[in-house]
């Protein structure tokens, strides 16, 4: 914060004391055009993230408006789905048919059914070498046959 004032003379004397205190060093051809070489194709790599980056950008905006056209859309089938419940009518099925079905009835299976996902890279691992083992016998059995 507290720069300290100076005045145009003194700006003046360390303008030149830092162009007296200036390195020059001198450089072979061969060095300064691979140097030259080396900036410019540092150059050209962040410009070509810079483009990858517009264009993520670009198609991160592409995909949220698919998304909220999917939501969207996804509300209206529900909104649908809805209105074709209240509409149809709900069947009258006898006590004698309810007691039959509910007995005739097959235990439900849960719809929530959880799969066990790989949390692990070693169950990753694993699990492709239980695939690189089965293709192996694949491959044994063929050439038996």
């Amino acid at each position: 914060m507290g720069r300290k004032k100076t005045s145009k003379k003194e700006d003046s004397e360390q303008k030149k004391t830092s162009e007296k205190s200036s390195v020059h060093i001198k450089l072979e051809n061969e060095e300064a055009v691979l140097s030259k070489r080396d900036i410019l194709s540092s150059e050209m790599n962040l410009l070509k993230i810079e483009r990858n980056i517009q264009n993520y950008q670009k198609l991160r905006g592409d995909e949220m408006k698919v998304k909220r056209l999917i939501q969207k859309k996804a509300r209206e089938i529900r909104m649908n789905i809805n209105k074709l419940q209240v509409m149809i009518p709900s069947p009258k099925i006898p006590r004698i048919l309810k007691k039959e079905i509910s007995i005739s009835e097959p235990e439900k299976i849960e719809e929530n059914v959880h799969f066990n996902s790989p949390k692990r890279r070693s169950t990753v691992e694993s699990q492709l070498l239980e695939i690189q083992d089965r293709l192996n016998e694949l491959q044994g059995r063929g050439i038996e046959e």
